[in-house]
């Protein structure tokens, strides 16, 4: 059987791959009190304290506005880890699997995006996720990198949760609805992620995984809340009325035809899978 190791345990795809692994042994989870990603003269080292067939890498910097002020920071985190991260797992011939996202692909497309689409990030967040997924390929031969988007469940920090907690003293508020994207549902990624290492294909390179389906960020919201009934009156405003450091894509629709022929994915609908979290959370029987 496998052993798997992850990185970045708080996070919500740790935790959605725990609750995979929790009556499995072979799981083992470690976070930035035993693993520091931004003390990457260590990494290497302590990774040496593992024994894992697949690493899956969870950990970033994502703060992606306060990346723009944290930019050494972010790089040692996103970029410069990968190199140790990628040389332990060639050292113990093991797999790694590592998240990375939209934000490397920048502003100006219109299609959904194909793993092969070119890449010009605009961002200190999207240039340094960028750049640790070049460390990835010119170290490790054997990896999955595994772009997504607009990741959200029932635990953590997240858009569902910020807008639930919102609709708790907003009777009003405004969202964008000029960025346009695709919301992956968390505990669907990890088991996506799950049926990759369970298949034990040698089909390494980039992936992507979203849920199907398209909206905007306003088109989100208006589902959040009227599943859960909330009665919340929703305003749809351009980006400019949330002037930020960091740009956002307007359209980060990602192909995910790769990933299902490869592994025999079926992927559900954005609104499909949003039910599912409401149901975990309890929210639509309340």
């Amino acid at each position: 059987m496998n052993k798997i190791l992850v990185i970045g345990k708080s996070g919500q795809l740790a935790h959605a791959l725990s609750e995979i692994g929790k009556d499995n042994n072979q799981w083992t989870f470690v976070g930035s009190d035993e693993l520091d990603l931004s003390k990457t003269e260590s990494i290497l080292g302590k990774l040496k304290n593992f024994e894992f067939d697949y690493l899956v890498n969870c950990a970033a910097y994502t703060a992606v506005d306060d990346a723009e002020d944290n930019s050494e920071l972010a790089f040692k985190i996103n970029a410069e880890a990968l190199g140790p991260i990628s040389l332990a797992c060639c050292e113990q011939d093991a797999v790694l699997i590592h998240i990375s996202t939209d934000y490397v692909f920048g502003s100006g497309h219109t299609t959904p995006l194909k793993p092969d689409e070119n890449k010009t990030p605009e961002g200190v967040y999207g240039k340094t996720k960028l750049q640790g997924e070049e460390t990835i390929q010119s170290i490790c031969k054997k990896h999955f990198i595994i772009r997504t988007s607009w990741l959200y469940g029932a635990t953590g920090q997240n858009f569902l949760n910020t807008m639930l907690r919102l609709s708790k003293t907003k009777k009003e508020l405004s969202v964008v609805f000029d960025q346009v994207g695709s919301p992956t549902y968390v505990a669907e990624l990890a088991q996506a992620i799950q049926n990759i290492i369970q298949s034990e294909k040698e089909a390494y390179g980039i992936y992507h995984y979203s849920n199907e389906g398209v909206c905007s960020w306003y088109d989100f919201a208006h589902a959040i809340f009227q599943l859960s009934q909330r009665d919340v009156k929703l305003n749809p405003v351009l980006s400019e009325s949330f002037p930020t450091k960091a740009k956002r894509p307007h359209y980060s629709v990602l192909d995910k035809q790769k990933i299902k022929d490869t592994f025999d994915l079926a992927i559900p609908h954005w609104r499909d899978s949003l039910i599912k979290c409401l149901n975990k959370k309890n929210i639509l029987n309340e």
